[in-house]
């Protein structure tokens, strides 16, 4: 990878072979952002191995390496003017403005700023963006786009997947769980269990020259899940796990089982009622080799957190927020066969929105969730949407009596924990088409004035 370096210690694409993009109008480029960010990410985990070989001074040259070259990746390819990060750099360094969602896979490592990363997934979750099925390559609102240009409009569940997991990494949860289904859906639509390689940018079918089932598109059903929604990682060295997940709002229980973690194994089980979430933990394996877990859920920027118990004890736990989401972290030994964590919380609430496969052949026709914004007292709370004119959606809201008003939708009666949220879009004033529009939905809870 050094030998391709250029001036700024980018890896070259121009001269040496191709980055992911392999032709196309999208090309020439020096260095695609896609590959720099992996070439970053590669020192990272380079200066990890050889920690971990016990070659400190190298590793430390590795990580200041990474250092440097985090903040100049960032200044490079960041965009002031279209507020996201460019496709590439081309032969004279410019950048390439090109939006696309290959700039979502450096995020997937958490190597790109934390708020030009969530200003790019915005841009990226519009319906020109996004489809029913998947990520475009471009928007197709771009004078490069061809919904069957196999990289330069199509789309890859590849993609969608990487996607996902680098929108769950910077916490945009709606955009994130779209792609995160529609990966899923593609699973079980057609011969069951085969995920396609590449589907067209404007209908929801398979291109032509498309492999019918290709690996790394089933693969990213699993990552998103795994790495993206329930935020899991484990450390063998350390035997520590990290469960950070971002749960559906209309998800009442799931459970992840036989999680390795070195000569353990554990189990999770997570349960959510009005004003509780619950953790069970079983573990298995070696009693001498302790386990630690750091359990982190997303809850509301509304939502207080009570108290947490770990066995019916009380449990240190600390509140970390940003601009969508709060996330409650505790960390404890999984020392017992079953150990219980209980967090109870005071103003929970949350929306989810489940998105489906159009008809095959047919176009985009689903909800798009592009924002969410609170005011600073979190007595308000802003949707910016995407539909069709005409048409009418419907979201869940668990927990709808904190709400007093909403403007922009109505709320549908429901049960006492959860309702529905209808938001209907008007319809064109000239003949219905597949053009989507925009729409703010805001709703004000308890205690606003």
């Amino acid at each position: 990878m050094r030998s391709t370096y250029d001036a700024q210690n980018f890896p070259q694409n121009f001269g040496f072979g191709h980055g992911w993009v392999e032709g196309g109008p999208l090309l020439p480029v020096k260095t695609e952002f896609y590959q720099s960010g992996l070439g970053l990410e590669a020192l990272r985990a380079l200066a990890s191995l050889a920690k971990l070989t016990g070659k400190d001074d190298v590793g430390k040259d590795l990580q200041a390496a990474f250092d440097r070259q985090r903040t100049a990746f960032n200044q490079a390819f960041w965009s002031a003017e279209r507020k996201a990060f460019a496709f590439a750099l081309d032969q004279q360094n410019r950048r390439v403005d090109e939006l696309s969602v290959l700039t979502t896979v450096p995020m997937w490592f958490g190597v790109t700023d934390e708020d030009k990363s969530e200003s790019t997934i915005q841009q990226l979750a519009d319906a020109d963006h996004q489809t029913d099925w998947g990520m475009r390559v471009i928007s197709n609102h771009s004078p490069l786009y061809n919904g069957q240009g196999y990289h330069f409009g199509s789309v890859w569940p590849l993609f969608t997947g990487w996607a996902s997991v680098g929108e769950y990494r910077y916490h945009q949860a709606f955009p994130a769980y779209a792609n995160l289904r529609a990966n899923a859906l593609l699973a079980l639509d057609g011969s069951l269990g085969h995920v396609t390689e590449v589907l067209s940018g404007d209908y929801y079918q398979p291109l032509s020259t498309n492999s019918p089932h290709q690996i790394w598109s089933a693969a990213m059903v699993v990552s998103p899940i795994l790495r993206g929604m329930l935020g899991l990682e484990s450390d063998a060295q350390s035997h520590t796990v990290r469960f950070a997940p971002h749960v559906p709002a209309d998800w009442r229980s799931f459970a992840v089982n036989e999680l390795r973690v070195g000569n353990n194994t554990l189990s999770f089980s997570y349960q959510k009622t009005p004003g509780m979430l619950t953790l069970d933990v079983l573990r298995t394996g070696s009693k001498s080799e302790d386990c630690a877990v750091e359990f982190s859920p997303a809850v509301s920027l509304r939502t207080s957190v009570i108290a947490v118990e770990l066995n019916g004890h009380s449990l240190p736990f600390q509140m970390s927020g940003g601009a969508n989401d709060q996330h409650v972290t505790m960390r404890f030994s999984a020392s017992q066969t079953l150990t219980t964590i209980r967090i109870r919380l005071k103003n929970d609430f949350g929306v989810s929105l489940a998105n489906t496969l159009p008809p095959l052949g047919g176009a985009s026709q689903g909800l798009r969730v592009i924002s969410e914004s609170w005011n600073s007292p979190r007595t308000q709370m802003t949707f910016g949407l995407a539909g069709l004119p005409g048409k009418t959606y419907e979201l869940l809201v668990w927990n709808p009596s904190e709400i007093t008003s909403v403007h922009g939708a109505k709320l549908t009666n429901g049960r006492l924990d959860q309702a529905g949220l209808t938001v209907e879009f008007p319809a064109a004033s000239a003949e219905p088409h597949e053009s989507y529009v925009h729409q703010d939905v805001t709703l004000t809870f308890k205690g606003a004035k």
